[in-house]
């Protein structure tokens, strides 16, 4: 199932302005004054507010013009009080998050795509998490750390206010930093924190779906893939793996699951069961159009098939897929094996 390029819209903002953002709220509303009245009736008996629907309408109008501007007194008040357009806000999250297809695109253009919004109004509500967690990924993606480090830093100052996704989003692509960094112990506070987190009713069901996969993958490579000195238990990622449900609507999720299932048979000894449920994760990913996911289990293929010619040309394929997406660091994985390498 391919998800569409624009959740809930046919066409979605380029960005956002404050145009846009007063445009849809005056839609919702019903006109201006009728934005104006709703303003007024959700701020109450505020000094500050003028007592007159007219010049409350006539400052809404004004921040309308400012672009990307800081909002100043008005823009406070409406991100304040009457929030994000829920339209707006599914866009800013598809943006960000690593189980989406924006994630495949390449890394030039996610990074000009986000810091479209980047900027006021969006950088000034309580959803800029959502920016800096998807500028975080993009920057460790290109291998700029600091950069990175430091989104992701911004984006952990903030992800409270932007619910419990955000929080679940950041708190992953940290413990995937602090497991790189050899920091195991901080790694799984990190995942104790997502699982906590995905309890949380107000999650979206294919949301909490996706991040489980994620969770149980990061937790799995832990044990296949232990610090120095520690013995892997490829066994216990298989019985992780074998409890994701399964999710025939979710490609991600069966591509995690597959995939994931497809490395330990091969590790325990069953190269044919490893090799047929990595094709199947291939196919998850075709299935929801993730390049990445595609590359992945690719590599995964390689790795398994006995034909030292079918092994190059699968990663011959993986390069190719690696370079039209912008990604250096799938890249050099598809390539190990053809420098005669085969893990």
């Amino acid at each position: 199932m391919t998800e569409p390029l624009a959740p809930g819209d046919d066409v979605a903002p380029v960005g956002l302005t404050w145009r846009v953002y007063v445009d849809r709220l005056v839609e919702r509303a019903g006109g201006w004054t009728a934005l104006a009245e709703q303003l007024a009736a959700a701020m109450g008996d505020r000094d500050a507010l003028p007592d007159d629907l007219l010049s409350i309408e006539k400052g809404l109008r004004r921040l309308a013009r400012r672009g990307n501007q800081p909002g100043g007194q008005y823009g406070r008040w409406l991100l304040r009080h009457l929030g994000v357009p829920e339209d707006l806000e599914r866009w800013a999250r598809w943006l960000a998050q690593y189980h989406r297809r924006f994630t495949d695109l390449p890394l030039t253009l996610r990074l000009e795509q986000l810091r479209l919004w980047d900027r006021p109004p969006f950088s000034e509500s309580r959803l800029a998490a959502w920016t800096h967690v998807g500028l975080a990924s993009v920057h460790l993606r290109r291998l700029e750390d600091g950069l990175g480090r430091a989104r992701l830093a911004r984006a952990r100052s903030v992800a409270g206010k932007a619910g419990p996704a955000a929080i679940a989003e950041v708190a992953l692509l940290e413990a995937y930093v602090a497991t790189n960094d050899g920091d195991r112990a901080r790694a799984e506070a990190l995942l104790d924190e997502t699982a906590a987190v995905l309890a949380d009713p107000a999650l979206d069901a294919d949301d909490r779906a996706c991040l489980e996969a994620r969770l149980i993958g990061q937790r799995a490579y832990h044990l296949t893939s232990p610090p120095p000195g520690d013995a892997a238990d490829v066994a216990g990622a298989r019985r992780l793996f074998e409890a994701i449900p399964d999710a025939p609507a979710l490609p991600f999720v069966g591509f995690r699951k597959d995939n994931g299932l497809a490395y330990c048979a091969w590790k325990l000894g069953d190269r044919a069961g490893g090799l047929a449920l990595a094709r199947r994760a291939a196919e998850h990913a075709g299935d929801g159009g993730f390049v990445r996911f595609r590359i992945l289990a690719l590599n995964l293929i390689a790795r398994m098939v006995e034909d030292p010619s079918e092994a190059r040309a699968v990663r011959e394929r993986a390069a190719r897929l690696a370079r039209s997406i912008d990604d250096e660091d799938l890249l050099a994985k598809a390539t190990r094996g053809l420098a005669g390498r085969r893990d």
